[in-house]
């Protein structure tokens, strides 16, 4: 038979729960706070709502035992928590049972929103300290809000497949031609291009970075001069012609311009801040207490060798009747 291995329930609480502790609970208690108990029947209940051929395999690895267990004192806490805060799910139930387990993971998670929605008022209600830490951060990392180049350009592009590399290339030589005698761009676009998007705009396009473009067809039109239009160039499925229209150098974006992305990072972290000191002091709680025995016998023990692929033609032979 396999060595016994020992995974222990909230590894954080064992650190300062006393063994003893632990020993004085009743056979059928798995985990027990201030707030509820982790019963055998919690756990069998939560075994049955996965398909019965796999329970068995489920079962035989401790740290899937242990991870179903965490997340079962997990979510019986955060409802226990909701019910004494008086915390309302959004979801109703029709059997009206709050001891479901959907009920429980409502209830757990309406507690974890309040939680957040409490933490967004905090900050909101901090804002101005919050708004003076966004403007450190500005200053302390400028790069971090550096508008890169952009370029603003009107595009030709005609399709390789359908046509073939040659015939897509000498089209948008065709093209080029046209436009190098005197022709107007839109109105090349509009009889040359296979942009359904932009040609009837005259191939006009938005600005963009270097980074949104395939990197030779950035170089390319990055290279251009204003207002000179490029020769054929060859991208990943057709072949452009371009003219370059504006270009906005890089440049550092004003703090009035970032500010309300770095406050939205800020609030983000500080709501998901919130919610995570809230699990964590249900799995760091001193006053935890768990039956370690009870919770080892969950685990199905298997010999090690019997879970071993069989190799060779020796180990393919029919058993004997």
């Amino acid at each position: 038979m396999t060595s016994r291995v020992f995974y222990p329930l909230l590894a954080a609480v064992l650190a300062v729960a006393s063994a003893a502790a632990g020993a004085a609970l009743p056979p059928d208690v798995l985990a027990k706070n201030r707030w509820v108990q982790l019963t055998r029947a919690d756990y069998d209940a939560a075994l049955a709502r996965i398909p019965e051929k796999m329970r068995f395999e489920f079962a035989t690895s401790p740290k899937r035992v242990q991870d179903l267990l965490n997340t079962l004192l997990l979510t019986k806490t955060l409802a226990a928590q909701a019910r004494a805060h008086g915390t309302r799910p959004q979801a109703s139930f029709a059997t009206g049972d709050s001891a479901a387990p959907d009920a429980e993971r409502a209830l757990a998670d309406a507690e974890l929103a309040r939680v957040e929605a409490d933490a967004n008022k905090a900050f909101g209600a901090a804002k101005a300290s919050y708004e003076a830490r966004a403007l450190e951060l500005y200053n302390a990392n400028p790069d971090d809000y550096r508008a890169p180049e952009e370029v603003r350009f009107s595009d030709i592009p005609v399709l390789i497949a359908g046509r073939g590399e040659e015939a897509a290339r000498e089209r948008a030589a065709e093209a080029h031609a046209k436009i190098a005698a005197g022709a107007d761009f839109a109105a090349v676009a509009r009889e040359y291009s296979d942009d359904p998007a932009t040609r009837d705009k005259g191939g006009a396009l938005a600005f963009t970075t270097a980074k949104r473009l395939a990197p030779e067809f950035a170089s390319a039109v990055f290279a251009l001069h204003v207002g000179e239009v490029s020769q054929p160039i060859k991208a990943p499925s057709s072949y452009h012609v371009v003219r370059l229209d504006e270009r906005r150098p890089a440049r550092l974006r004003p703090f009035e311009e970032v500010r309300d992305g770095i406050m939205a990072t800020l609030r983000k972290r500080y709501v998901a801040g919130e919610r995570e000191a809230r699990v964590q002091s249900i799995f760091r709680d001193p006053e935890t207490e768990t039956n370690q025995a009870a919770i080892d016998a969950l685990v199905n023990r298997v010999d090690a060798e019997l879970l071993r692929p069989e190799t060779g033609p020796s180990k393919s032979a029919s058993p004997e009747k």
